[in-house]
């Protein structure tokens, strides 16, 4: 077998995990997965090891063994499936697809919780899969979660091989790919299901008629299609870079001293990744765009988690989706997860417990656990507007390895900033007195500098004149900052961040 095609650690380690719990005797093993292929051969594979027998199971099939022509007679009803498998004698195991909704009747739950109570004394499993689980409560003593995560690197090189052999045979299709680019063009699908790799890739290869490096980059783009459907995690393409970001000379310092960190000599010296930080601070002054420089200057992906969007009008739905999230930033890895606007997600946990019948908390607690427990190839930067609502137990340290508050520019990050803008819409910067233009901003965000500069584009242009020092000036004076008509939240704001948060100016 070629060493490209050896079987995976995770799969080992899964197969190794889930054997087991079989010879453990426990009676229900609940797996939550819309995978119900790669479930099926990991049982079949579990069960050839161990010399029993696999019996599959769905509404539209009944319940038949793995391999058999036929399924038993009348067992697509459910109850009358249960009924087969306790008068089905030995060791076995039974994969249930979808079965988790027929346990809200009485009579099916009742025969699910006697087949448990009886199993326990033999290595019979029953193993029930779903795209979605809600098991009643009356299940919790018998029943095991498995967690079946993404597919790894190495399960996906072999979804490259396999699927570059199966067009091959049916197209005339270029391979330009050494070993090494078709390991990376494995990474590039991370995040994706199996089916879901296979497809996306199958697209990009059929697109055009190759495998070489334009297809790394096609699948990436693809996969940035997929990710964004599921609506709470965004796969993104970062272009910025410090040089993009003005001032905040504290915080691209710390970054740079860090990134050594992600090396193999900075680690055999010793130095331990990054995990995270949060940066807060005035509105309109650069948190984002320096969150996504992070990753362009770092050279990694960048991928969004968009905290407002995790919560579903559905019990358990929620949470569901902030671990799919995150387990999804941990495929990616290495990687730079950047949380948007954090207390949208994740504020006023505590207060709002009895609004919410405890979802917050639920969400929170998911989230701290994930924050101990994550790999190192997930940096975490999380921007805010009001850190005080926050939970504490969210901004301690150890979460993150640092709090940085941006605060409104001084004259000298206020000059750089019409430099970065008028640079980047093709103005000499050279041409313009930036001295009087920053002395004329005190108080601006760099938001407002860079819309003042679009409102100088439009009336230098109906003015049928070039853009000028004198016709931002005006555009200046015509402006009310954020800084005075908000001047009393920016100070409650730079008053609690004095003693709690590193400057980042």
């Amino acid at each position: 077998m070629s060493p490209l095609l050896a079987q995976t650690d995770q799969a080992r380690d899964k197969k190794d995990e889930l054997r087991l719990l079989v010879n453990s005797r426990h009676p229900i093993i609940a797996i939550e997965t819309a995978e119900e292929g790669r479930v099926e051969e990991l049982l079949a594979e579990v069960a050839a090891e161990l010399g029993v027998p696999l019996f599959v199971w769905s509404v539209t099939t009944g319940l038949a063994r793995k391999g058999a022509d036929a399924p038993i007679y009348h067992t697509d009803n459910p109850e009358q499936a249960l009924a087969s498998v306790a008068l089905i004698s030995g060791d076995a195991l039974f994969l249930l697809k979808d079965f988790a909704r027929y346990l809200e009747q009485d009579r099916i739950l009742r025969r699910m919780r006697e087949l448990g109570e009886g199993f326990r004394a033999a290595r019979r499993s029953i193993v029930l899969s779903g795209a979605s689980l809600k098991l009643p409560a009356e299940l919790d003593d018998e029943v095991v979660p498995f967690r079946f995560e993404l597919p790894d690197a190495g399960l996906l090189l072999q979804v490259v091989l396999g699927t570059l052999a199966e067009l091959g045979k049916q197209n005339q299709l270029k391979v330009e790919l050494d070993s090494i680019g078709l390991r990376q063009l494995a990474h590039n699908l991370s995040g994706l299901t199996r089916d879901e790799a296979r497809r996306t890739l199958a697209k990009c290869l059929l697109a055009r008629g190759r495998a070489d490096t334009q297809t790394l980059t096609d699948v990436l783009e693809a996969k940035r299609l997929s990710l964004r459907q599921e609506g709470v995690l965004e796969y993104l393409k970062s272009s910025a870079s410090f040089a993009d970001v003005a001032d905040l000379k504290n915080l691209k310092e710390w970054l740079r001293k860090r990134r050594g960190a992600l090396t193999a000599e900075g680690q055999r010296f010793g130095l331990v990744p990054p995990k995270g930080i949060i940066i807060t601070g005035v509105q309109g002054c650069g948190k984002s765009l320096a969150a996504k420089a992070v990753a362009g200057e770092w050279g990694l992906e960048l991928a969004k988690l968009d905290a407002g969007a995790l919560y579903d009008k559905y019990v358990g739905e929620s949470e569901k989706r902030l671990r799919k999230s995150l387990e999804i930033a941990g495929q990616l890895a290495p990687v730079v997860l950047w949380i948007d606007e954090i207390e949208k997600g994740f504020a006023a946990s505590g207060a709002s417990a009895d609004v919410d019948a405890g979802l917050s908390q639920r969400i929170l607690a998911t989230f701290l656990t994930w924050l101990q427990d994550r790999q190192s190839g997930v940096f975490v930067v999380a921007t805010s507007n009001n850190l005080s609502a926050l939970p504490p137990e969210l901004l301690r340290k150890g979460r993150f390895d640092e709090i940085f508050f941006v605060d409104l520019p001084d004259a000298e990050g206020r000059a750089e900033l019409f430099r970065i803008h008028l640079k980047r819409r093709g103005r000499d910067a050279a041409q313009f007195d930036l001295a009087a233009l920053a002395s004329a901003c005190e108080g601006f965000s760099g938001a407002e500098i860079e819309q003042a500069i679009i409102s100088g584009l439009y009336s230098a242009f109906a003015q049928k004149q070039q853009l000028s020092t004198e016709v931002l000036l005006a555009e200046l004076r015509g402006t009310r900052p954020l800084s005075v008509t908000r001047h009393e939240d920016i100070a409650r704001l730079r008053a609690w961040a004095h003693d709690r948060a590193v400057p980042a100016n």
